[in-house]
């Protein structure tokens, strides 16, 4: 079973891997409003600030696609050299083809890929860790010395609890710092609430009670925060969705114009022909 998921993350990294990173042919992704109303919905939204183009995470470098077809050619002379020709005049059927003929030192380079971004997520994770939350790094340092096994069980439970907030300290701080505050504050009040259990001192439980009072008190204005953020995001959405309404409404007042269509229909006929010209001259 984990050997079927790896293959299968391994193709899926592939794809991500030649869909990003192989030419397109010019104009594949041009989203300007020369493509008017055969933009999809998807290349619109695609325009709009803030979202991405449909670009994959990892890129193949030029120096990875000579390397794939170095390989090629020691099992395949005549197809490297084919695919070779392809590279420049033709990105489209190129990627294809590399896809159908060169799949095992794909999903290589894949591979290498994907554990080059774990290694540099699990550094740049643990250089977080030890500004955020000294303790616990200290604590795997201290594990990593004495006891792998543990070190490696410990590092997993500190992965859980705040690899959320280390991915949201890149898109939204301020969200990732309130975040942060409420799992210390949540952690301090498991530590009080076992000791307050575990004490037979009535001195000490009256003490350690006072302290987890203070605790849920200042996790109460935490948790309240949180909901007010959450409440302006989804008033951010609103907004966001309302114009998007707006635009999409003057969308359809602009195409309905007789005139508007006649023009659209005569480009979109002069670019299909003029793109089958291109095909059928290869």
């Amino acid at each position: 079973m984990e050997k079927r998921r790896g293959i299968i993350l391994a193709l899926a990294i592939v794809a991500a891997i030649l869909a990003a990173a192989l030419p397109c042919p010019a104009g594949e992704n041009d989203n300007t409003d020369e493509q008017g109303i055969w933009r999809t919905d998807e290349e619109r939204r695609g325009d709009r600030p803030g979202r991405g183009r449909g670009r994959g995470r990892f890129e193949l470098s030029e120096e990875e696609i000579d390397r794939v077809l170095e390989s090629l050619k020691k099992r395949d002379p005549k197809k490297a050299k084919e695919l070779s020709g392809l590279r420049t005049k033709d990105p489209e059927k190129f990627r294809s083809e590399l896809w159908e003929n060169a799949r095992d030192e794909l999903e290589k380079i894949a591979r290498e890929h994907w554990e080059r971004w774990l290694q540099e997520r699990r550094t740049a994770f643990l250089e977080w860790l030890e500004e955020n939350v000294p303790d616990e790094t200290r604590e795997l340092t201290r594990l990593k010395n004495a006891n792998t096994d543990l070190y490696n069980k410990k590092y997993e439970l500190v992965r859980r609890r705040y690899s959320r907030i280390f991915d949201e300290s890149r898109r939204n701080p301020d969200w990732a710092k309130v975040l942060l505050e409420d799992v210390k504050l949540q952690k301090r009040q498991d530590e009080l609430v076992l000791k307050i259990k575990a004490t037979k001192n009535k001195e000490v439980e009256k003490r350690l009670t006072a302290d987890l009072e203070e605790v849920v008190a200042l996790r109460y204005d935490i948790v309240l925060r949180r909901r007010q953020m959450a409440y302006e995001r989804l008033l951010k959405r609103l907004e966001d969705l309302r114009n998007l309404i707006r635009e999409s409404r003057a969308d359809i007042l602009k195409y309905q114009d007789p005139k508007t269509k006649e023009e659209n229909v005569k480009q979109r006929i002069k670019d299909l022909l003029e793109e089958k010209k291109r095909f059928w001259g290869d």
